[in-house]
Parts: C-alpha cells; structure tokens; sequence
C-alpha cells in the first residue's frame, strides 16, 4: 500500500474513532439531563424511562461501532508490520 493509502486510512480511521467518542460522551450528558428533570419533577418517570433506554442503546451502539474501528486499526497496523518484514523472524 502507499504512503498516500495508508495516511487516508488511518484519517479514516481516526475521524470514526472520535465519532463515536463523541455519540458515548454526547449520549452520557443526556442521561445526566434526563435524571436532572426527573429530579426537578420536570418530566414524568414512564418518559424518563423511555429516554433512558433509547439513548443507553445509542451509547451502547457507538461503542460497539468503536470498538469493531478500533480492532480494524490494529488489524490494519500489524498487517502493515507483517508485509513490511518487521516481524522479528
């Protein structure tokens, strides 16, 4: 592979990684607000309790998207190592 191939893919792979760091973050900042208005007795506990699943299931999905990113890049870094020679043998 190029210089030029292998620069755009870990772009790539960089940009889907702080994607979804930033869903799980976005999705824990909701979760604080919708515990918040259930506290300020803002928001009924069957609403709070939808909010609540939906957006765990956002959390959780962009954490299994992550990790299925970050397993690539580590695939694609000791693929690198392999057919450039460097792996000890």
């Amino acid at each position: 592979m190029s210089v030029e191939g292998a620069m755009l893919v870990f772009l790539a792979i960089g940009i889907g990684v702080v994607a979804g760091v930033f869903v799980i973050a976005r999705g824990a900042v909701q979760l604080a607000s919708v515990a918040y208005r259930v506290f300020e007795k803002q928001m009924d506990k069957r609403t709070a309790t939808r909010e609540t699943g939906l957006l765990s299931l956002a959390i959780l999905a962009a954490l299994a998207a992550t990790a299925v990113i970050a397993g690539y890049a580590i695939l694609f870094v000791f693929a690198s190592l392999f057919e450039s020679g460097l792996s000890g043998n």
